[in-house]
């Protein structure tokens, strides 16, 4: 009766073990044990200092760059404490990122309302347990010449979207994971420095 008993727990745990490693109800469209947690999406203000907002300068001295924001992820496993302990299979590789914007007001229509989204690669590991930090680009340097953004240049508009960046791996057990964050973009020709002015004037 004791070998029955026994054997009846041992298949009970078994059960729950692949239950857990079946569905992961965290992230959706996810097979995954393991998710992603967003510890911060850091972006700089208009005079490069930390924020978590970030100031788009659509030209910086007849010039257009893209701008990136610092991102800190960890990896932690549905199951805080697995009967066979955590191994590197939990880690999550990043494969690519998708970031898409919306207007302050809820406007959506892209190259009109909100400058096109856009899809990155990556290659960064974030194991179970450790905060990994990355840059990543956030909005992308060519959409500065394409409208709605090109029509800020010269005038004192701010146009304010949101961006969600949707993060696309897998764990090392090849199970797909996604998780998504935001962060607020603000988009305006900002004043350049006095010196960045002076500096293209001496080379005419």
């Amino acid at each position: 009766m004791k070998k029955i008993t026994l054997s009846f727990k041992i298949l009970t745990v078994f059960a729950l073990s692949l239950m857990l490693f079946s569905c992961n109800p965290v992230e959706k469209e996810t097979d995954s044990g393991s998710f992603l947690i967003i510890e911060s999406i850091t972006g700089k203000d208009n005079l490069g200092n930390d924020s978590s907002i970030v100031f788009s300068d659509v030209i910086t001295n007849g010039q257009v760059y893209s701008d990136f924001v610092t991102v800190t992820l960890q990896t932690a496993t549905l199951d805080p404490n697995p009967i066979m302990g955590v191994s590197q299979y939990s880690d999550i590789m990043l494969t690519n990122y998708v970031v898409t914007y919306i207007r302050s007001d809820g406007a959506t229509v892209e190259g009109t309302d909100v400058p096109y989204h856009f899809e990155g690669t990556l290659s960064q590991l974030v194991p179970v347990g450790s905060s990994v930090s990355f840059p990543l680009i956030i909005v992308k340097d060519t959409a500065k010449n394409q409208a709605p953004l090109n029509t800020l240049v010269g005038t004192t508009e701010v146009l304010e979207c949101h961006a969600t960046i949707e993060f696309i791996g897998h764990d090392l057990r090849n199970r797909g994971v996604r998780q998504t964050g935001q962060i607020t973009v603000r988009f305006a020709d900002f004043v350049d420095e006095a010196g960045g002015e002076e500096e293209e004037e001496g080379g005419e």
